[in-house]
């Protein structure tokens, strides 16, 4: 089956019935197009033409019927396993997954794309589990038996004698292994089951599912999916929940009509790189808040309402004891343009933070670093406002890709305010 691999937002993939390894045929093209559609994906953000076709923040996998669409983010060097290794990497530090270090060097990443990585760490994390034996549970049953079990049944018990039913009406829990975590997990295996084109992947998901014969097949609706809790007796489970949980999560219904077998695994890239920067701060400051919500912009005379929330990405202070907002954009700016590409709308919206928190010396926009910005780390543009010069708004890059080059130049950045 065609793999194509394209990195976010400066890669493109052709669309051409010339038969390529790099190309989607009008066919394929047209099927990108009725999946995005169907599940509501973002379509500003994956732009078709006629001739190409664009992934803007989207990075993950895709699934189509005749081929499969990996969406890497940019790295030095346009190399896709580290591009896969910095995406692992900023999903696990991210809470997204989870997965240790030492997992990620054992993986043979060259060779699995997204959707195989995680397939992978599910079905060998359950597959331990699973050999300490099922989740059991409890489950209230109501029965007509021969023999009393648990209690009685007192109102059914007496219209039961007054029509001469031989029997008693019982109350009682049944142990049993058909459980709704047990379904969710089931699920998962399923799914790795029918699109994992990893044998060793696969051969675990069938071994675990012959284990799993008793719990019933079922769909699973994604508000389910939060509805189950954990405790002591079920939680050596929660991290295999997890993953069943993004494959659910993120794929197509298991039996949808026609037959289809289009899924996904896509992240949006701004999200992961505000989660990403918050883990950094927060790694390295104590006095950290994450969309704050403590100010609103306007409030309406009369109500006393306020109206228009502000909600800062990161609101931290430094040692020196300065309020610093830090406001991730997942954008690309280039040092070759006038103010570095800022979009007019962020402009405003930092002007916003400055003028409302009056505690906050410094805002700062923070966009992911590129070969087409000078320098990473060091401060790109300063604006202060109008009559106060105490207050500056100033533009950052940052090197995401490599952890210790992020957190130093978070430090650098953080800490230089000290009036």
């Amino acid at each position: 089956m065609k793999h194509i691999v394209v990195t976010e937002c400066f890669d493109s993939i052709p669309i051409s019935d010339i038969m390529s390894k790099g190309c989607l045929t009008a066919v394929e093209a047209d099927e990108l197009v009725g999946y995005v559609r169907k599940h509501r994906l973002d379509g500003d953000n994956i732009i078709v033409s006629r001739q190409e076709i664009v992934f803007i923040n989207y990075v993950g996998f895709i699934q189509l019927r005749s081929c499969s669409i990996e969406i890497l983010p940019k790295v030095s060097g346009n190399d896709p396993v580290q591009s896969r290794r910095v995406l692992l990497r900023m999903l696990q530090r991210s809470g997204f997954l989870d997965i240790h270090e030492s997992q990620i060097s054992r993986l043979t990443i060259e060779k699995m794309n997204l959707f195989e990585i995680i397939a992978y760490l599910f079905t060998s994390k359950l597959s331990v589990e699973l050999r300490k034996g099922l989740v059991r549970s409890y489950r209230r049953e109501h029965g007509d038996l021969q023999l009393v079990k648990g209690k009685i049944d007192i109102q059914r018990q007496v219209r039961r004698e007054s029509m001469m039913q031989p029997g008693v009406s019982c109350v009682y829990d049944e142990f049993e292994v058909n459980n709704p975590l047990n379904q969710v997990l089931k699920a998962g295996l399923q799914i790795v089951r029918s699109r994992s084109m990893n044998s060793s992947t696969k051969k675990k998901a069938m071994s675990s599912l012959t284990i799993m014969d008793e719990v019933d097949s079922v769909l699973i609706a994604i508000e389910q999916l939060d509805l189950i809790g954990f405790d002591r007796t079920n939680r050596r489970y929660q991290h295999s929940f997890q993953l069943a949980k993004l494959l659910i999560n993120r794929s197509s219904p298991l039996f949808s009509q026609g037959g289809s077998t289009n899924s996904s695994i896509l992240f949006k890239m701004n999200e992961l790189f505000e989660a990403y920067m918050a883990y950094l701060v927060r790694k390295n400051w104590h006095d950290v808040t994450v969309h704050d919500r403590s100010c609103k912009l306007l409030i309406k005379e009369g109500s006393e309402r306020g109206v228009f929330q502000l909600e800062p990405d990161i609101l931290v202070i430094n040692r020196q004891g300065k309020q610093i907002i830090i406001d991730t954009k997942w954008k690309m700016i280039h040092s070759d343009r006038s103010r570095h590409g800022v979009k007019r709308e962020d402009f405003f919206q930092m002007y916003a933070y400055l003028t409302r928190y009056k505690d906050v010396s410094e805002v700062v926009l923070l966009y992911p670093y590129h070969e087409g910005i000078n320098a990473s780390g060091v401060q790109l543009e300063s604006w202060y406002l109008e009559g106060e010069p105490g207050k500056k708004l100033k533009v950052y890059s940052i090197h995401y890709e490599d952890e210790q080059s992020a957190e130093e130049e978070l430090k650098g950045m953080i800490d230089s305010i000290k009036m």
